[in-house]
């Protein structure tokens, strides 16, 4: 018999430590566009793409701490996530991360060295049972737990 598959309402990572690095580093190329006239020519194009890049790293990182909320499903072999079905088998390891105000969670896929963006949440409402609901998962599927720090994409 399957059971009912445990629901849950889950974000992105603010990414704020994102959102404020990059604002810094556009800032002081701003700054540094603006001073340096008598610059290198190859300099000065190095600049503006850093500085593309961390306007496009900025925007990314607004735009996925603005999206709404969507729904977790834990069932009986596979987690749910943004409406793709992730198995047990397809998980190497199941990372938490508790040094935020709102612990991070990880899903690892097997053949990968870090996070992917989409399998990256936190949860809205309610952490602590979520974490223990997603731990409780893993226990039962033998799937790796780890609460350590890991890396994600942007």
């Amino acid at each position: 018999m399957e059971l009912q598959p445990f629901k849950h309402a889950v974000r992105n990572p603010s990414g704020i430590k994102n959102i404020f690095a990059m604002t810094v580093a556009c800032s002081l190329f701003l700054i540094s566009e603006l001073r340096g006239k008598e610059d290198n020519p190859v300099l000065r194009v190095l600049g503006i793409v850093a500085f593309c890049f961390c306007v496009a790293v900025l925007l990314w990182s607004l735009y996925r701490a603005m999206k709404r909320p969507v729904d977790l499903y834990l069932q009986d072999d596979a987690i749910v996530l943004n409406g793709q079905p992730i198995t047990a088998e397809q998980i190497e390891v199941l990372m938490i991360r508790r040094d935020s105000v709102h612990p991070i969670i990880g899903i690892k896929p097997r053949g990968t060295k870090i996070v992917p963006v989409r399998m990256c949440f936190r949860y809205v409402d309610e952490e602590e049972k979520g974490i223990a609901d997603i731990a409780e998962w893993a226990k039962k599927n033998n799937v790796k737990v780890d609460y350590s720090f890991f890396f994600r994409w942007i």
